[in-house]
């Protein structure tokens, strides 16, 4: 395990806001919230986690400058109005704030090949963010029950540099998702995918430290094969610049 200290990249972690009641008098804030397993994962491969508020695009431009490299975190779905596709009668909640937020760090990440590693929704917002669509449901893959465990392998192309990073072709993930890459972007290069032939992780054309991954790898950070992906952004982060 790597210790975090002075000197430790930055690494940004994107929040989403909730609506939280005090227990005690019945009030009710929006909060900015990251789950615990993204700042634990940043932490063991020692980086210095700090969390990135929903805000407008040039305040999450500003930010950007400040930090080292960018964890995209998952979370709800991404409203189909981001790629002009009408709404499935299984879509869950969204957030057009946080799509809006997520959508803006994302591209001004690949514009600066700042080193980013997008996770679940993190992905998908990759994809649209670059000109890509989304199906917006899929059965059997939020497996709540297992968030922790091996759930199914996912296939990596041997040319790829995130199977440079694994050491591997074949991986066992987690799958807590129940939306997946439709239409790639064009800038975007499918290097894993699954047996039912979803995409699970792609890379940018044209970027050298910009990688997403469909499954959730902040949740197996027990696991060297999936703590490799965080040891790869901050290792990448403390050199890109």
């Amino acid at each position: 395990m790597a210790a975090s200290g002075v000197g430790a990249p930055l690494i940004g972690i994107t929040a989403h806001v909730e609506l939280v009641r005090d227990p005690d008098d019945g009030d009710a804030l929006l909060h900015h919230v990251v789950a615990v397993p993204y700042v634990k994962a940043v932490e063991r491969a020692g980086g210095l986690p700090v969390i990135l508020p929903i805000t407008n695009s040039h305040t999450a431009a500003a930010l950007l400058e400040r930090v080292d490299a960018l964890v995209i975190t998952g979370g709800c779905d991404v409203d189909p109005g981001a790629y002009d596709a009408e709404r499935h009668p299984q879509l869950g909640t969204t957030s057009p704030d946080r799509d809006a937020a997520d959508l803006a760090i994302t591209r001004a990440a690949v514009e600066r090949d700042l080193p980013t590693l997008a996770v679940c929704r993190g992905i998908q917002v990759l994809n649209v963010a670059l000109g890509g669509t989304l199906v917006q449901h899929v059965d059997e893959h939020m497996r709540l029950d297992a968030y922790n465990q091996t759930v199914h392998d996912v296939e990596i192309d041997p040319g790829s540099q995130l199977a440079g990073i694994l050491n591997t072709t074949r991986l066992g993930v987690n799958t807590l998702h129940h939306q997946v890459i439709d239409r790639l972007a064009s800038s975007l290069r499918a290097v894993a995918r699954n047996h039912d032939g979803h995409v699970e992780a792609v890379e940018v054309e044209g970027t050298t430290h910009v990688l997403g991954v469909q499954w959730h790898p902040e949740l197996l950070r027990h696991r060297a094969d999936q703590l490799a992906l965080f040891e790869w952004l901050t290792k990448t982060a403390g050199t890109a610049r």
